[in-house]
């Protein structure tokens, strides 16, 4: 078990040298610098748990995206302790961090929460789907919003109904915020076909131009009600949640220009959203706050000249 473990480990890593390497240079400097930001902001007292929390959504969204259920069962390592192991292997130098530091919560809250995600070693049944609304007020132009919202309209519910019950914790607020806005990133991955795009708009600028509109527009139209609830609750707390909105909106820019300065028809880029989701944390870091402006300044005149390329 333990050597099928380690085989695994670096099939695993291989793999993500791979995607890396797709990201081209620019984009792993740029990476890594932000993740040795984010690193040392978090490396101080009670930020260890927001950490541990990080690596944590990290290892579950990873656990329950897997694709390998039928080459695993039929290797006979679809159990619990395989996912164990595997899952401690890879998360065990921030197990280390936390002993040494040390913070048992953190620890606790990173230990705890992956060993219960690999008792889930199995996908889930298929259950009826539930009929939700088409959001026919969503503009054809913003398809990626009506084909999100109905995937992820769990998120959203969950989204509003957290703070609403929970409502003393004055942060539930700022973090529905952050998670529509890391939501919404999630569903500009998906790019359409060239005679979408070109149907949109006349020239490749209004394209853009509209295309960014509509995005930051229903992400502000979604998060409102939070921030007017926070208003009104906690108005003596309300400059962090809007620090952290104006930075989510500004990264829901950087995203489109993203998006459109590598476009590739008909395809996903789901590496992207390592750079966009480490950018919504920007705002913890004051120096930090210019960079997601200054990146979709540079990738908007990218983004500008492709589909200035594609128009033809």
């Amino acid at each position: 078990m333990i050597r099928a473990v380690i085989k695994i480990s670096g099939i695993h890593i291989q793999r993500y040298l791979r995607i890396i390497n797709e990201l081209g240079i620019f984009r792993v400097i740029f990476l890594l610098v932000i993740v040795a930001y984010v690193f040392k902001a978090t490396l101080q007292p009670g930020m260890l748990v927001l950490q541990s929390m990080l690596v944590l959504s990290v290892v579950v969204q990873t656990h329950f995206t897997r694709k390998d259920f039928v080459l695993l069962n039929n290797l006979g390592l679809n159990t619990p302790v395989y996912f164990m192991l595997l899952y401690l292997l890879f998360i065990s130098p921030f197990i280390l961090l936390y002993l040494v530091w040390p913070d048992y919560k953190a620890l606790g809250i990173l230990i705890s929460g992956t060993l219960l995600t690999t008792l889930f070693n199995r996908p889930f049944r298929k259950v009826r789907k539930i009929q939700l609304p088409s959001f026919r007020f969503i503009p054809a132009g913003s398809w990626e919003w009506r084909v999100g919202l109905r995937q992820y309209f769990p998120v959203f519910i969950a989204a509003y109904i957290i703070p609403a019950v929970l409502y003393q914790q004055d942060y539930l607020f700022a973090a529905s915020v952050l998670l529509i806005a890391i939501t919404s990133n999630a569903f500009l991955i998906s790019h359409e076909p060239v005679n979408m795009l070109v149907t949109v708009k006349s020239s490749a600028v209004a394209c853009f131009w509209y295309k960014v509109y509509l995005q930051c527009a229903f992400f502000t139209l979604f998060s409102l009600p939070l921030l007017i609830s926070s208003l009104i609750l906690y108005p003596e707390g309300i400059r962090p949640v809007l620090l952290l909105f104006i930075n989510s909106l500004v990264v829901q820019a950087f995203a489109v220009s993203l998006k459109y300065a590598g476009f590739r028809p008909g395809e996903k880029t789901p590496y992207n959203m390592a750079i966009i989701f480490l950018l919504n944390f920007t705002f913890i870091i004051p120096a930090l706050l210019p960079l997601p402006v200054i990146m979709a300044v540079i990738f908007g005149r990218k983004a500008i000249s492709q589909l200035k390329l594609i128009a033809g």
